[in-house]
């Protein structure tokens, strides 16, 4: 029998939907100085540098934007947040990017924004391709990679970055036949996307696991395997994609899937090669940083992690990010004051997922409500969540 969800679990999900109002700020950008300069003034703020502007990293630098007592630089190769979360409606409908973008210049008023790439992290200073940035705290949160495990990656992306799927939009467009690899959140999304917005294309998923949606309850996979398949996706379980040849793509039963092109959905891969300089001991097995219960990396005090990149054995999703964020913010204060950091303590991750705009899940365990409820729910969210950028006058 699945545990049942406690009050304090309930709480913590309330606070998703109705969480405090943050305070935004005008838009200004500060530059820095050019390539490998040095600024002799005597520095009266902390400087902080955030490298990452997804979810952890946004919400950081916007809690502390006003925060007088630090110098704040957030790198991005992007000059914009982006709502990933909303990535597979692109797929089908790329105007849906302009709701879910939003320019960092626009709600961050003190930070300096710097949309480069990073190419080396040290215990005291971070390089990018342009310039050279000392800090005395950092964070990183710079999220996961999404590998394409072929050696034939022709015709073949990942659900990754907006500007990535609007590049496919046109294939997408021609394409025929579309093959989703993995039948996680995202792969499961990417069908529910596909088959009810285009329905004359042939859409088939295969998952190497047993269900889809492994890790939610047994109930919301069935859900979300009878409604793909009502709506004409063919669901192939216990199955992985392990080549293509000239443009089949061969699974290891074997089976072979003649596609148009391919979408893929399996697996992440933590990769910090920019952190090259560090001791061995930081990483764990799969590449991803350790850290202790108040998200430091273990033995750099000074550095803190939040979002993905993490060693935390939990959901990889923007709620758990905004979660770190809440808990690294709040240290990053305590840090200023001298006084008793807060520790994270990991909590059941509700799950809000979307089957085309009218159908969709929501998992917050031993719960699934599956209909147009959690569609509803999905979108409300996100609407939520890029409102917190709005300038204010």
């Amino acid at each position: 029998m699945e545990r049942m969800a406690s009050r304090e679990e309930w709480e913590s999900f309330f606070l998703l939907f109705f969480p405090h109002p943050l305070k935004m700020s005008l838009p200004c950008v500060r530059v820095l100085p050019t390539m490998w300069s040095t600024d002799p003034t005597p520095r009266k703020s902390t400087r902080l540098v955030i490298l990452g502007g997804g979810f952890c990293g946004t919400s950081i630098a916007q809690r502390l934007d006003s925060n007088n007592s630090y110098e704040i630089t957030l790198i991005d190769e992007n000059s914009y947040f982006e709502y990933t979360p909303a990535l597979p409606k692109l797929l089908t409908d790329p105007e849906y990017l302009s709701d879910i973008i939003v320019p960092y210049s626009q709600f961050l008023d003190r930070t300096t924004i710097l949309s480069e790439k990073i190419t080396k992290v040290t215990p005291h200073f971070v390089e990018t391709e342009e310039r050279r940035v000392t800090f005395d705290y950092l964070v990183i949160s710079t999220g996961i990679k999404y590998p394409i495990r072929l050696d034939n990656p022709r015709n073949v992306f990942p659900i990754k970055k907006a500007a990535q799927v609007i590049r496919w939009t046109d294939k997408i467009r021609s394409a025929d036949h579309i093959l989703i690899i993995g039948g996680g959140v995202i792969g499961t999304e990417v069908a529910g996307e596909l088959t009810t917005k285009t329905p004359e294309k042939k859409v088939t998923l295969v998952h190497a696991h047993e269900r889809l949606l492994e890790r939610t309850p047994s109930f919301a996979s069935h859900f979300a395997q009878s409604f793909l398949e009502a709506q004409g996706v063919t669901v192939h379980l216990g199955e992985k994609i392990i080549q293509q040849v000239n443009g089949q793509f061969l699974t290891d039963h074997p089976r072979t899937i003649n596609a148009d092109l391919a979408v893929w959905c399996a697996g992440i891969e933590h990769d910090p090669w920019f952190m090259e300089e560090f001791n061995n001991s930081i990483f764990t097995e799969n590449g991803a940083l350790r850290v202790n219960a108040h998200l430091q990396l273990v033995g750099h005090p000074h550095i803190y992690v939040g979002g993905d990149l993490t060693s935390i054995k939990e959901e990889k999703t923007a709620y758990n990010a905004k979660r770190h964020a809440k808990i690294i913010g709040t240290n990053l204060i305590r840090e200023l004051r001298n006084t008793k950091l807060k520790e994270y303590t990991k909590h059941p991750t509700p799950l809000v997922i979307s089957l085309g705009n009218r159908n969709g899940l929501f998992v917050f365990s031993p719960l699934t409500l599956p209909g147009s409820i959690p569609a509803l729910l999905k979108w409300g969210i996100k609407k939520r969540e890029m409102r917190k950028f709005s300038p204010r006058f």
